[in-house]
């Protein structure tokens, strides 16, 4: 696998794994079979894929939850009914929380490539004041927890300012 489609791959797996697990619990089930289920569904997934037989009118992580949700139901032994409401709101949340995403994506853009960084450190790859004041090499780690309030500070203006302008139109 190349580089580039392993990252393609991780960056999958990172965005639609939680949303998986977080659906099976909801149904009842546990963790370990949202994972091997998810697991399931990646591999259909990439089988398909490869062939070109697969065509996902949703994103892609939509359809991997939606696969997970019917191997799940099948390893219980329930019948899978998907109406046609189902799944147009689920195809619908899904496109919501994509645009939420990006909206957020835009403000953290607009705070600047540094923020971006600092808030991807401390949320996303859960890095710690200490290791986050080392990596970006400020003085201490109060400079650390200075520079990301900051950061969220103007994000939080870049909001407000949105939204008394959308408010508007």
């Amino acid at each position: 696998m190349k580089p580039s489609e392993q990252e393609l791959l991780i960056g999958i797996y990172r965005d639609a794994f939680p949303a998986a697990v977080q659906l099976i619990r909801r149904m009842g089930g546990s963790a370990e079979e949202a994972k091997d289920a998810f697991h399931d569904a990646l591999l259909i997934y990439l089988e398909r894929n490869a062939t070109g037989s697969l065509q996902v009118r949703t994103s892609v992580k939509a359809y991997l939850i939606g696969i997970t949700r019917i191997l799940w139901l099948h390893s219980r032994n329930e019948t899978v009914t998907l109406l046609p409401e189902e799944v147009e709101s689920f195809v619908e949340e899904e496109r919501e929380e994509e645009e939420e995403e990006k909206r957020l994506l835009d403000y953290l853009v607009l705070a600047g490539k540094k923020c971006m960084d600092i808030l991807k450190a401390f949320y996303y790859d859960r890095l710690t004041l200490p290791e986050i004041a080392e990596r970006f090499g400020f003085n201490s780690i109060r400079s650390a927890t200075v520079q990301k309030h900051k950061c969220m500070e103007k994000i939080r203006n870049e909001v407000k300012k949105r939204n008394v302008y959308e408010e508007r139109t």
